[in-house]
């Protein structure tokens, strides 16, 4: 084979694998990840802090009426600015009229009562104090016929006991005083007399015991008697309770006499803002507040509530920007004046800005924003470029790596800290990167470390 032939085949061979070079260069190009890279900067962390809220007045005034006027007509509506001494609503005068009258017939049948009970506690107490007199009477009688009693059947004992002596000490001799054989019959009469008087003693004295035990009876019957009417009865506060009552009474119909006087005309006790309206047109008010009306003179102030997560970007002091909805045109120069956690969500915080008079009325709803901006971080990423496992974060640097066919870009995972972050960017420790290395970005498909990858045509 010639010198010519033989370059001609080499030349066809080399031709051969430089195309299929080409072509595996070209199926593995496209089947690479596409990736997009940035470089780490200076730069500082900012986190916003959003919330909602409403301003609220420095003061409010509250507007009562008297419980049960029937509402006919309410002047103003929430938001509105009024005088002093602006109409605010009108009860009916009808209902106010009826309510008057009901509290004049009730004043005046407790009147009617009070006297009735008052006549019947001075016949009461006449009857006790008669009742008394009465007891005492009886137990001073008790005493008096008690001691009579036991003196005379005293007396008729002593009597029948001098009697029973004076025979013991007459008794006959066995044969009579002249010796006669007729003397036994004295004797016997004696005996029969003697059994007598002690009979006739024996009783006297039952009837003086009996006398005794009567009068203890009697006498603590009439003491437990009069024990009984001394009583003192229980204590009434009925008077009492009846003048508080008519106190009452008096007071309330004072209110709707004025009110009556006033055509039924509730106005405003001072210039404001109506902040909230609790009355409602052909309906009776209740015990509580009417209306609410903001001092306009006062000042407001904005309470707007905000994610708890976020408190250790909002404090006392920090910076805040307001807009009220429906504008445009934000208001930057008020600082946060309080921060506190929010009373019915735990979840949320409540911030409060303290508002000059006219800057924004009470009621009016805002948005706010509370900006944090930290200092400076030498390496700074977008928020995209870093990933985070369990262990924490890392990123994907591109290198150029010599490979089977040539150079090849590679993806190379690098472990980072965190430092700061956001939502759009974060801040790594220093030393982590250099400004010359190319983090990836984003990419077309997931990636490893060891990757190959191809930069993505702009």
């Amino acid at each position: 084979m010639d010198r010519k032939k033989i370059i001609g085949i080499f030349g066809g061979f080399l031709a051969v694998m430089l195309m299929f070079t080409m072509l595996s260069r070209a199926v593995t190009g496209a089947s690479l990840a596409r990736v997009e890279t940035v470089r780490a900067k200076t730069g500082a962390i900012e986190h916003k802090v959003t919330g909602s809220g409403k301003v609220e007045a420095g003061k409010e005034f509250a507007v009562y009426t008297e419980n049960g006027q029937r509402v006919k007509e309410i002047s103003v509506q929430e938001g509105q600015y009024v005088a002093e001494g602006e109409l605010l609503f009108t009860v009916d005068m009808g209902e106010l009229e009826e309510q008057i009258l009901a509290i004049q017939q009730e004043m005046e049948k407790s009147k009617l009562q009070n006297q009735d009970a008052q006549s019947a506690k001075s016949v009461e107490e006449r009857n006790r104090a008669v009742a008394k007199n009465r007891a005492a009477q009886d137990y001073s009688q008790a005493v008096d016929n008690g001691n009579s009693d036991v003196a005379k059947a005293k007396a008729a004992w002593d009597e029948a006991e001098r009697n029973l002596q004076e025979l013991l000490q007459h008794k006959p001799d066995a044969t009579g005083d002249n010796g006669s054989p007729d003397a036994g019959g004295g004797l016997s009469d004696w005996e029969a007399k003697k059994g007598q008087l002690e009979q006739a003693a024996a009783e006297a004295k039952a009837a003086y015991e009996a006398a005794l035990s009567s009068r203890v009876d009697n006498i603590r019957a009439a003491a437990r008697a009069l024990e009984d009417a001394s009583m003192q009865p229980a204590s009434d506060s009925t008077s009492k309770q009846n003048e508080i009552t008519r106190q009452q009474q008096e007071l309330s119909l004072r209110k709707l006499q004025a009110l009556k006087e006033a055509g039924g005309k509730v106005l405003a006790p001072a210039k404001g803002v109506i902040t909230q309206i609790a009355i409602t047109t052909g309906e009776f008010t209740t015990d509580g507040t009417a209306m609410l009306l903001a001092d306009a003179s006062k000042g407001n102030r904005l309470v707007a509530s905000v994610d708890k997560a976020n408190e250790e970007y909002v404090s006392k002091g920090s910076q805040v920007s307001i807009t009220a909805f429906g504008s445009k045109e934000p208001i930057t120069k008020y600082t946060v004046a309080s921060v506190a956690e929010n009373k019915e969500d735990k979840a949320l915080l409540d911030i409060v800005v303290e508002l000059p008079e006219g800057v924004l009325e009470a009621g009016v709803r805002a948005e706010v924003e509370v900006v944090q901006k930290s200092g400076n971080f030498s390496s700074v990423i977008p928020l995209q470029a870093l990933h985070e496992e369990q262990n924490g974060y890392y990123v994907f640097v591109m290198q150029e790596e010599q490979g089977v066919l040539g150079k090849e870009l590679t993806a190379r995972r690098l472990d980072v800290r965190v430092q700061d972050k956001n939502n759009m960017y974060a801040a790594l420790e220093d030393g982590a990167l250099t400004g010359e290395q190319d983090i990836i970005s984003s990419s077309s498909r997931p990636i490893d470390d060891g990757s190959r990858v191809r930069v993505k045509e702009q």
